[in-house]
């Protein structure tokens, strides 16, 4: 299993509740998770998959990242 940012895993996870409480702008709602963090991406098919991936599980674990993500920023 491969480990990714826990910043990345939280704001998917973030976006999931969101999701439960009807938010339906799920892919703005991730960017501004991931901007709360500190993280700031032009990957737009990165946030449509994890957007995909979060409706088919609540429970999603973040298994990519943004082409342009740094992970030591």
């Amino acid at each position: 299993m491969s480990t990714h940012n826990a910043d990345l895993q939280a704001a998917v996870d973030s976006t999931s509740v969101a999701k439960d409480v009807g938010e339906t702008d799920l892919v703005t709602y991730l960017r501004a998770q991931l901007a709360e963090r500190e993280i700031e991406t032009n990957d737009q098919a990165w946030l449509e998959r994890m957007v995909e991936k979060i409706k088919d599980d609540p429970n999603f674990m973040v298994d990519s990242e943004p082409d342009d993500f740094d992970p030591d920023r």
